[in-house]
């Protein structure tokens, strides 16, 4: 398939209808706003994190209702959404609150696409099609379209489902740590089921040392990257495999991925492989990681650009991206290290290239 081809799919799929993902950035962007009207964008923006939570929390004003709004329907989304062990945004709005204080007062001239209709979008695509084809396409995109939305919608449901299972978890494990079972609470994430039976019923040390030693090994395994298509025994990626050559460092690089969502921007990069890092980011700036999930959908109203390394045509970054009006552009596989932070790039969701600039004249 070429660029054409996965342009048309993007433009297709794009729908300006109630996506579950792209509520987030969406609503956060809301609550932003009100943040502005209520009170004094510096006066909210010098509070500490934890009095600028309890004024979200507490506050009679419209701000605050739509804050709490917010968490009542985004507040079991997180990053890392299907691991029991991972905070949610219920259990710890403050990485919210500090993201809101980034966003109030920033004018942004961005604003979300206008729909087209069925018949303009198909009139305006790339790859030629016939009237019968056109006809059955009609037909055929309100499905994809309402199985975007259902997908997304389900896996609300399903990771909310799952976050009951988190807080039990998080309680069992509070009631064995008090009476002895455990040396603290977090030890309960890195035993098996059938382990916390065991551990219930005998107290065995041996099952104490195999938690912490899977406990203590966790960050290594976690930074492993992995193949988006393996075969046989997963193996991980070694840094030794992207090492970058001189051509990395010339002023116009450009690499080609997969186009998923249209527009072309230039602006300065920002290279963020973790959320820590992307609390770095500044309005305007065009985010360039690995892959994203939910948690980072908070950032997507400040960014005005994506770029992965992973991905897909319905992978979240590019639902969001098309939903929001960003520019996205995904399987640029070493992009983290051919790219820096502060770089002056051209990213091209249209043609799906990603290429360094000179740096502007200031």
């Amino acid at each position: 398939l070429d660029n054409d081809v996965y342009g048309d799919f993007a433009k297709l799929l794009a729908t300006s209808s109630d996506v579950e993902s792209a509520n987030i950035p969406q609503a956060m962007q809301e609550v932003a706003d009100q943040i502005a009207k209520d009170i004094d964008c510096e006066e909210f923006k010098s509070m500490s994190l934890e009095r600028a939570e309890k004024w979200l929390q507490t506050s009679t004003s419209l701000a605050g209702y739509k804050f709490r709004r917010f968490l009542k329907r985004h507040g079991h989304r997180c990053l890392k959404e299907f691991d029991v062990r991972t905070i949610t945004w219920e259990m710890n709005p403050k990485m919210l609150v500090k993201l809101l204080q980034n966003l109030v007062g920033v004018n942004k001239e961005k604003k979300r696409k206008e729909e087209e209709s069925i018949s303009e979008i198909i009139s305006g695509l790339q790859v030629p099609l016939g009237f019968i084809s056109k006809c059955l396409l009609k037909f055929v995109l309100l499905q994809c379209r309402r199985g975007v939305r259902g997908r997304e919608a389900g896996k609300s449901i399903m990771v909310k489902s799952l976050h009951h299972w988190r807080k039990g978890y998080r309680h069992l494990g509070k009631l064995m740590a008090s009476e002895g079972y455990l040396p603290d609470e977090e030890l309960m994430f890195f035993l098996t089921i059938n382990e916390i039976d065991d551990l219930l019923n005998t107290r065995s040390p041996s099952i104490i040392s195999r938690a912490n030693y899977r406990r203590k090994i966790f960050p290594i395994l976690e930074k492993y990257k992995f193949p988006e298509i393996m075969k046989g025994n997963p193996k991980p990626i070694n840094d030794e495999d992207e090492s970058i050559d001189s051509a990395c460092l010339d002023s116009d690089l450009i690499m080609t991925g997969i186009p998923v969502s249209q527009g072309v921007i230039k602006a300065y990069a920002r290279v963020a492989m973790t959320l820590e890092e992307a609390e770095h980011l500044k309005p305007g700036e065009i985010l360039i990681t690995y892959s994203t999930d939910i948690g980072w959908s908070p950032y997507f109203p400040i960014i005005s650009g994506v770029v992965t390394e992973l991905g897909g045509l319905i992978s979240h970054g590019a639902v969001v991206s098309r939903e929001y009006g960003l520019p996205c552009v995904v399987g640029l596989q070493g992009a983290t290290k051919k790219f820096q932070t502060g770089d002056y790039v051209l990213l091209d969701g249209k043609k799906g290239i990603l290429q360094r600039l000179p740096q502007p004249e200031k």
